[in-house]
């Protein structure tokens, strides 16, 4: 507003010391000046206001396009979610697949082992002279007896069974089973390294008691003692009592041949 007052002042002391003819055409030329520069601003204008459309134009598109591509971003980054939960899932799975291959495996090898135990019995055949380790209607193996029938030993009276069962285990024969009673409300046992019988001496090595009086062993250490102790013998040699101990269970059927 100064500007103005100051411009204005001028011209009108200009106006008062020049002459009018000038004046005049001093006031023409500053108009034509003002707008020519009014016509070049709008010129200008229209060229930004052109250009400022022609960016808008640009701008929708690339808007649309960015759009777009943030909803394309959204949807893969929600299949990425979906597919990392898939994979966990997949690996749970795969392990929990291995893992019940693993307990089949276990319960595979347990029930073989069962079968084997169940199908496994030994076949005394005394005209052979042999007792045959069998499962079911096959021999798997044959070893030879030096007594056949089974020899009576010790003053034993019990008949002998033609079938019986494996009943206990015991690598070297204790000196004494152990044994147990109820005295007066109290039970009382006895180990089986206590006593003085003559077990030990008539037994020795790889002993299988029977459910009856058939009792396999190896060699007797002392044969006097052997002779004393009432059981029925085989005579096994004591590689043939090793392998007929490792190859037996607890529950394992001993068939007798009728002669």
């Amino acid at each position: 507003m100064t500007k103005r007052l100051d411009i204005e002042t001028l011209l009108q002391k200009a106006s008062k010391k020049a002459h009018p003819v000038f004046v005049f055409a001093a006031g023409a030329l500053v108009l034509v000046a003002m707008n020519a520069g009014r016509e070049h601003l709008r010129d200008a204008a229209l060229a930004r206001r052109a250009e400022l459309a022609a960016v808008a134009e640009r701008i929708e598109p690339s808007a649309d396009a960015l759009s777009e591509t943030a909803s394309f971003r959204d949807m893969k980054l929600r299949d990425l979610d979906r597919f990392r939960a898939e994979l966990s899932k997949l690996a749970n799975a795969r392990r929990a697949l291995y893992e019940g291959g693993l307990e089949l495996q276990e319960d595979r090898r347990l029930l073989e082992k069962q079968w084997e135990i169940v199908s496994t019995y030994l076949l005394v055949d005394p005209d052979a002279k042999k007792i045959s380790l069998m499962r079911g209607e096959q021999s798997l193996e044959s070893y030879p007896i030096a007594d056949a029938p089974p020899e009576a030993l010790g003053g034993e009276s019990r008949p002998l069974p033609r079938e019986t069962v494996i009943v206990s285990k015991e690598r070297f024969a204790h000196p004494e089973r152990p044994k147990s009673e109820e005295i007066a409300g109290q039970l009382q046992w006895e180990p089986p390294q206590v006593g003085t019988s003559v077990r030990a001496n008539a037994l020795g090595e790889f002993v299988m008691f029977t459910r009856g009086p058939l009792i396999l062993h190896g060699p007797p250490k002392k044969d006097s003692e052997h002779k004393a102790f009432a059981h029925y013998c085989l005579g096994l040699t004591l590689a043939t009592a090793r392998r007929l101990y490792a190859a037996s269970f607890i529950g394992t059927k001993i068939l007798i041949k009728k002669r």
